[in-house]
Protein backbone atom coordinates (compact mmCIF):
# COMPACT_ATOMS: atom_id res chain seq x y z
CA UNK A 1 0.00 0.00 0.00
CA UNK A 2 1.13 3.60 -1.15
CA UNK A 3 0.76 6.69 1.62
CA UNK A 4 -0.16 9.58 0.31
CA UNK A 5 1.17 12.28 3.18
CA UNK A 6 -0.02 15.65 2.89
CA UNK A 7 1.03 18.94 4.05
CA UNK A 8 -2.09 21.39 4.96
CA UNK A 9 -1.46 24.82 4.90
CA UNK A 10 -0.49 26.09 1.52
CA UNK A 11 -0.44 22.43 -0.16
CA UNK A 12 -4.76 21.49 0.72
CA UNK A 13 -5.71 24.95 1.57
CA UNK A 14 -4.74 28.63 0.60
CA UNK A 15 -4.05 29.73 3.56
CA UNK A 16 -0.33 30.74 3.89
CA UNK A 17 -0.66 34.24 3.49
CA UNK A 18 -3.40 34.73 5.63
CA UNK A 19 -2.06 32.48 8.56
CA UNK A 20 1.49 34.37 8.25
CA UNK A 21 -0.27 37.63 9.09
CA UNK A 22 -2.41 36.35 11.96
CA UNK A 23 0.53 34.31 13.67
CA UNK A 24 2.71 37.82 13.26
CA UNK A 25 -0.09 39.37 14.97
CA UNK A 26 -0.31 37.02 17.87
CA UNK A 27 2.94 37.02 18.93
CA UNK A 28 2.38 40.69 19.55
CA UNK A 29 -0.26 40.64 21.25
CA UNK A 30 0.60 37.70 23.37
CA UNK A 31 4.34 38.02 24.02
CA UNK A 32 4.78 41.91 22.91
CA UNK A 33 7.43 40.89 20.63
CA UNK A 34 8.52 44.05 18.44
CA UNK A 35 7.97 42.75 14.34
CA UNK A 36 11.13 44.47 13.12
CA UNK A 37 13.30 41.92 15.38
CA UNK A 38 11.53 39.10 13.52
CA UNK A 39 12.82 37.55 11.28
CA UNK A 40 10.23 36.45 8.73
CA UNK A 41 11.99 34.22 6.45
CA UNK A 42 10.68 30.88 8.17
CA UNK A 43 13.45 28.87 6.54
CA UNK A 44 15.83 30.19 8.77
CA UNK A 45 14.35 28.81 11.54
CA UNK A 46 15.39 25.24 12.79
CA UNK A 47 11.61 23.70 13.45
CA UNK A 48 9.12 25.29 10.68
CA UNK A 49 6.19 24.23 12.37
CA UNK A 50 3.75 26.82 14.55
CA UNK A 51 5.20 25.27 17.71
CA UNK A 52 8.95 24.87 16.61
CA UNK A 53 9.12 28.85 15.42
CA UNK A 54 7.36 30.42 18.79
CA UNK A 55 9.76 28.16 21.22
CA UNK A 56 12.81 29.63 18.76
CA UNK A 57 11.35 33.23 18.81
CA UNK A 58 10.99 33.05 22.69
CA UNK A 59 14.36 31.52 23.34
CA UNK A 60 15.92 34.36 21.33
CA UNK A 61 14.22 37.20 22.18
CA UNK A 62 12.66 35.81 26.16
CA UNK A 63 15.98 33.75 26.83
CA UNK A 64 13.60 30.83 27.64
CA UNK A 65 10.92 28.54 26.75
CA UNK A 66 7.61 29.74 26.36
CA UNK A 67 4.91 28.57 29.30
CA UNK A 68 2.57 26.14 28.91
CA UNK A 69 -0.27 28.56 29.71
CA UNK A 70 1.75 31.02 27.20
CA UNK A 71 0.97 28.46 24.69
CA UNK A 72 -2.33 28.26 25.24
CA UNK A 73 -3.32 31.76 25.36
CA UNK A 74 -1.39 32.50 21.66
CA UNK A 75 -3.04 29.77 19.76
CA UNK A 76 -6.37 31.02 21.70
CA UNK A 77 -5.09 34.26 20.17
CA UNK A 78 -4.20 32.98 16.50
CA UNK A 79 -7.45 31.19 16.63
CA UNK A 80 -8.91 34.43 17.42
CA UNK A 81 -7.62 36.38 14.79
CA UNK A 82 -8.00 33.66 11.62
CA UNK A 83 -11.47 33.66 13.05
CA UNK A 84 -11.48 37.86 12.27
CA UNK A 85 -9.23 37.64 9.04
CA UNK A 86 -11.74 35.26 7.32
CA UNK A 87 -14.80 37.20 7.32
CA UNK A 88 -13.34 39.48 4.55
CA UNK A 89 -11.21 36.85 2.60
CA UNK A 90 -12.89 33.25 3.19
CA UNK A 91 -10.84 30.49 3.30
CA UNK A 92 -10.32 28.09 0.15
CA UNK A 93 -9.03 24.68 -1.00
CA UNK A 94 -5.92 24.72 -3.13
CA UNK A 95 -8.02 24.26 -6.37
CA UNK A 96 -9.18 20.21 -6.60
CA UNK A 97 -8.20 19.42 -3.15
CA UNK A 98 -11.34 17.48 -1.91
CA UNK A 99 -11.22 15.70 -5.63
CA UNK A 100 -7.79 14.07 -5.33
CA UNK A 101 -8.66 13.20 -1.83
CA UNK A 102 -11.91 11.29 -2.15
CA UNK A 103 -10.58 9.70 -5.23
CA UNK A 104 -7.00 8.44 -3.21
CA UNK A 105 -9.75 7.23 -0.80
CA UNK A 106 -11.90 4.94 -3.25
CA UNK A 107 -8.38 3.60 -4.47
CA UNK A 108 -7.32 0.02 -2.39
CA UNK A 109 -3.78 0.86 -2.78
CA UNK A 110 -3.51 4.10 -1.62
CA UNK A 111 -4.06 5.59 2.03
CA UNK A 112 -3.60 8.89 2.76
CA UNK A 113 -2.71 10.85 6.02
CA UNK A 114 -1.80 14.71 7.30
CA UNK A 115 1.20 15.68 8.52
CA UNK A 116 1.02 19.68 9.39
CA UNK A 117 3.08 22.33 10.93
CA UNK A 118 0.18 23.61 12.44
CA UNK A 119 -1.59 23.18 15.46
CA UNK A 120 -3.74 20.66 16.13
CA UNK A 121 -7.12 24.01 17.30
CA UNK A 122 -6.22 25.93 13.96
CA UNK A 123 -5.38 22.89 11.49
CA UNK A 124 -8.92 21.47 12.35
CA UNK A 125 -10.65 25.06 11.82
CA UNK A 126 -8.90 25.38 8.26
CA UNK A 127 -10.27 22.24 7.43
CA UNK A 128 -13.43 23.36 8.77
CA UNK A 129 -13.83 26.32 6.86
CA UNK A 130 -13.01 24.43 3.57
CA UNK A 131 -15.10 21.20 3.85
CA UNK A 132 -11.74 19.17 3.83
CA UNK A 133 -12.92 17.38 7.83
CA UNK A 134 -13.76 14.17 7.42
CA UNK A 135 -12.11 13.61 4.32
CA UNK A 136 -8.35 13.08 5.59
CA UNK A 137 -7.40 10.95 8.29
CA UNK A 138 -4.97 10.21 10.38
CA UNK A 139 -3.25 13.27 11.18
CA UNK A 140 -0.09 14.80 13.09
CA UNK A 141 0.16 18.32 13.60
CA UNK A 142 3.05 20.45 16.12
CA UNK A 143 0.98 19.50 18.92
CA UNK A 144 2.60 16.11 18.75
CA UNK A 145 6.07 17.58 17.76
CA UNK A 146 8.00 20.48 17.03
CA UNK A 147 10.16 19.11 14.55
CA UNK A 148 8.75 18.22 10.69
CA UNK A 149 10.28 15.25 10.56
CA UNK A 150 9.10 13.71 13.55
CA UNK A 151 5.24 15.11 12.94
CA UNK A 152 5.15 12.99 9.94
CA UNK A 153 6.87 9.91 11.85
CA UNK A 154 3.94 10.42 13.64
CA UNK A 155 1.23 10.17 11.12
CA UNK A 156 3.18 7.43 9.41
CA UNK A 157 2.42 5.63 12.66
CA UNK A 158 -1.04 5.92 12.99
CA UNK A 159 -1.60 5.44 9.64
CA UNK A 160 -0.22 2.07 10.01
CA UNK A 161 -2.36 1.59 12.87
CA UNK A 162 -5.66 3.29 11.15
CA UNK A 163 -5.38 1.50 8.06
CA UNK A 164 -4.09 -2.07 9.36
CA UNK A 165 -0.79 -2.34 7.60
CA UNK A 166 2.58 -3.59 9.09
CA UNK A 167 4.17 -1.06 6.87
CA UNK A 168 3.76 0.80 3.24
CA UNK A 169 5.39 -0.34 0.28
CA UNK A 170 5.83 3.69 -0.20
CA UNK A 171 5.59 6.83 1.39
CA UNK A 172 4.78 10.42 -0.64
CA UNK A 173 5.04 13.75 0.78
CA UNK A 174 2.89 16.26 -0.66
CA UNK A 175 4.09 20.00 0.36
CA UNK A 176 4.49 23.30 -0.68
CA UNK A 177 7.79 24.42 0.75
CA UNK A 178 11.24 23.35 0.70
CA UNK A 179 11.26 22.30 3.91
CA UNK A 180 8.86 19.70 3.03
CA UNK A 181 11.20 18.50 0.53
CA UNK A 182 14.08 18.52 2.96
CA UNK A 183 12.20 16.27 5.76
CA UNK A 184 10.74 14.13 3.17
CA UNK A 185 14.33 13.38 1.49
CA UNK A 186 15.73 12.64 5.10
CA UNK A 187 13.29 10.34 5.94
CA UNK A 188 14.26 8.51 2.50
CA UNK A 189 9.91 9.49 1.28
CA UNK A 190 9.25 10.46 -2.02
CA UNK A 191 8.54 14.09 -2.58
CA UNK A 192 5.38 15.70 -4.75
CA UNK A 193 5.19 19.55 -4.52
CA UNK A 194 2.99 22.35 -4.75
CA UNK A 195 3.28 25.25 -6.45
CA UNK A 196 4.04 27.73 -9.23
CA UNK A 197 6.86 30.10 -10.54
CA UNK A 198 9.71 30.10 -8.51
CA UNK A 199 8.61 28.29 -5.65
CA UNK A 200 7.98 25.15 -8.12
CA UNK A 201 11.51 25.99 -9.25
CA UNK A 202 12.65 25.08 -5.32
CA UNK A 203 10.73 22.80 -4.73
CA UNK A 204 12.31 20.66 -7.79
CA UNK A 205 15.98 21.62 -6.88
CA UNK A 206 15.45 20.31 -3.17
CA UNK A 207 14.22 16.94 -4.76
CA UNK A 208 10.05 17.33 -5.94
CA UNK A 209 9.62 14.21 -8.53
CA UNK A 210 7.23 16.30 -9.71
CA UNK A 211 5.16 20.13 -9.25
CA UNK A 212 1.97 20.78 -9.93
CA UNK A 213 -0.27 24.06 -9.36
CA UNK A 214 -2.95 22.46 -7.99
CA UNK A 215 -4.81 19.51 -8.17
CA UNK A 216 -7.40 19.98 -11.08
CA UNK A 217 -5.83 17.68 -13.44
CA UNK A 218 -6.78 14.59 -11.66
CA UNK A 219 -4.99 12.06 -14.14
CA UNK A 220 -1.72 13.59 -14.41
CA UNK A 221 -1.86 14.34 -10.95
CA UNK A 222 -2.76 10.09 -9.80
CA UNK A 223 -0.03 9.50 -12.29
CA UNK A 224 2.66 11.60 -10.79
CA UNK A 225 1.73 10.04 -7.19
CA UNK A 226 2.16 6.59 -9.14
CA UNK A 227 5.50 7.58 -10.54
CA UNK A 228 7.38 8.95 -7.16
CA UNK A 229 8.70 5.57 -6.78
Amino acid sequence: MHLIMFDLDGTLVDSTAIDSGCYLQALVDVFEFDLDRIDRDWANYPHITDAGILQALCQSELGRDPHPTEVRHYQQRFLELLKVAITNRPLQQILGASEILDRLNTEPNYAIALATGAWRQTAQFKLDQTNLDGIISPTACCDDAHARVKIMQCAYHRSISSYQQLQFERVTYVGDGVWDGIAARNLDYHFVGIGTGDRATDLLATGAQCVFPDYRDIPEIMSGLAGST
